[in-house]
């Protein structure tokens, strides 16, 4: 098996390498952006490749019908909301770009199917099991997790989904190692079970905006403190993010991210 690696240059100036496996005298590709590997002589590899790209890349296209507006139940608002919803229009996020969060109606097949899309993307980068979604998808799941997407111009951009915790799964996590806390057992609400932003996107505070929303609106009539927000195994960026948001400063000199198992 022999690699050669062809270079180029991106739009920003970066220099971008493109791998080249010649598996019995196939070649195959690996996309420097999306990583994903693929044989440009196959018809099937070419299709396949250029969807995950653009989702990975871009984000998923999403219907203007797709989920219900968010409200922010502490001000009787809408975070986002689409300019054909029939709710009164209230404080927006960035609407001038066409951007909103949308909570998955579980019986919805479309929304659904959608949303799993993008958790196969999700899942993929993160190398993390594909069939843990049924705390948000299954019908009457209300009170055991829900899914929630940004959309920002006719894209879905971001999604999270959150399930609802029961108390032996909550732990302190120290975030400098990466271990769990010993003989202690706090109290969390809700669980991160997944959060994610395609790549053109990150950077922009949609991870935070998602993590907001999910707060206020994953329990019916009920605002999670930000502290009852609990992760789950964090990847590196995913850490940055929980230590960011609530992460807090233990008499040690640790800092503790909350987490669940």
């Amino acid at each position: 098996m022999a690699v050669n690696h062809v270079r180029s240059k991106s739009s920003n100036g970066k220099r971008l390498v493109q791998s080249k496996l010649n598996i019995n005298n196939e070649t195959i590709l690996k996309c420097p952006k999306c990583e994903m590997k693929y044989s440009p002589n196959s018809i099937d590899d070419v299709a396949t490749h250029k969807k995950y790209h653009d989702l990975h890349i871009n984000g998923r296209n999403w219907s203007q019908t797709w989920g219900i507006p968010i409200h922010d139940t502490t001000s009787s608002t809408i975070i986002a909301t689409p300019s054909s919803s029939p709710f009164k229009t209230g404080k927006s996020v960035n609407n001038k770009n066409n951007e909103r969060i949308v909570m998955i109606q579980e019986n919805k097949p479309a929304e659904v199917k959608a949303m799993l899309e993008i958790m196969d993307i999700v899942n993929q980068e993160l190398n993390a099991p594909q069939d843990e979604n049924n705390f948000w998808r299954k019908p009457n799941a209300e009170h055991q997790g829900k899914a929630i997407v940004y959309i920002k111009d006719k894209k879905a951009v971001g999604a999270i989904t959150v399930e609802v915790l029961k108390q032996h799964k909550c732990r302190w996590m120290i975030y400098e190692t990466r271990t769990l806390v010993e003989h202690v057992r706090p109290q969390f609400t809700l669980g991160i079970s997944r959060i994610w932003v395609c790549r053109a996107q990150r950077g922009k505070g949609i991870a935070e905006k998602l993590l907001d929303a999910a707060r206020i609106s994953a329990i019916p009539g009920q605002n999670v403190d930000k502290m009852k927000l609990a992760w789950s195994q964090p990847s590196d960026s995913g850490g940055r993010l929980a230590k960011k948001y609530n992460g807090v400063k233990h008499k040690s000199g640790h800092i503790l991210i909350p987490c669940y198992l």
